[in-house]
Order: structure tokens, then sequence, then C-alpha cells
């Protein structure tokens, strides 16, 4: 998991489908400052954010890498608008498959004298997949507060 930033102007950004909290684009290609161009495919992107990601949006954004996905989690614009999201359906259902079946397999010990390894399997996955899930949210949000009060310089007539 991995989170960092591209300051550059959004040159195209192609949304594959919008979702009332979320969007996810094929792909969002960057112009950075030196004149290359930066391509962040497959992007998960809640709507706050995505609203931004406009062709010609110059400023900073903020990105994330997680296990199965990744995304923009946040903008800071050259004109001062900025926007931050992540989504935690993923920690979510990490934390849910881990308590489920946890209790599962203690309901499977108690009354039927064996175990599911299916069930153990879960449980032992699920707890992993919400710290690491986790933690990408709260490195990204600790990414966004850091620099607060930034502003990328205006674009070089």
């Amino acid at each position: 998991m991995a989170t960092s930033t591209i300051d550059g102007t959004v040159e195209e950004a192609v949304l594959r489908r919008r979702r009332p909290k979320m969007s996810v684009y094929d792909r969002i290609l960057f112009r950075l400052d030196d004149g290359s161009t930066r391509t962040w495919a497959k992007a998960v992107v809640m709507n706050d954010v995505a609203d931004l990601l406009t062709p010609g949006t110059r400023g900073r954004f903020y990105t994330f890498s997680a296990i199965d996905h990744r995304g923009i989690s946040g903008v800071r614009t050259d004109d001062g608008r900025e926007a931050f999201g992540f989504g935690r359906v993923n920690e979510y259902a990490g934390l849910g498959v881990f308590i489920s079946m946890t209790l599962l397999v203690i309901l499977q010990m108690s009354l039927l004298d064996g175990v599911s390894v299916w069930a153990l399997v879960l449980a032992v996955l699920g707890l992993p997949l919400f710290l690491l899930y986790r933690q990408t949210r709260l490195d990204a949000e600790k990414a966004f507060k850091a620099d607060a009060g930034f502003r990328p310089a205006a674009r070089a007539a």
C-alpha cells in the first residue's frame, strides 16, 4: 500500500462508471510541470474528488494503491478548491468477514465439535485485510492533512 502525489494538470479523465458515492475511471492522464505525462489507470475516486478531475484542472493530486485497487483520494487545485474522500467499503468488509467467521468458528466448535476450513481461512484473512485497508486510508488522510494550506503554484503564462 502506498500513497503519493502528482503535481500537474489533468489532460484526460476517461470515466467508466459513476455510482452515487464513487466513480471509476479507465484512466486519468496528467501533464506534469516538466512536460512529461503520467497515467493513473483504473482509478477509484470518491465523487467529491471526482468532481474536480476535469481536463484543465491544475493542482496536487493525492494517489493511493491498495491491495486490489488504486485511486485518487484528494485534490488541491491552483484556484483554491480542495476535496478529500476515501472509500471504506473494503475496510468494513474485512472487519465484517473477520468478526462473522470468528463467530461461526466458535459456534461450530461449541455445537458441532468441528470447524469449517473455509470459515477458518476467511477468519484468518479478514483481520489482515481490515488492517491493510485501514492503514492505507490513514496514510492517505495523513498525507492530505500534512499539506493543509498548500496551494499549487499558478500556471505559468
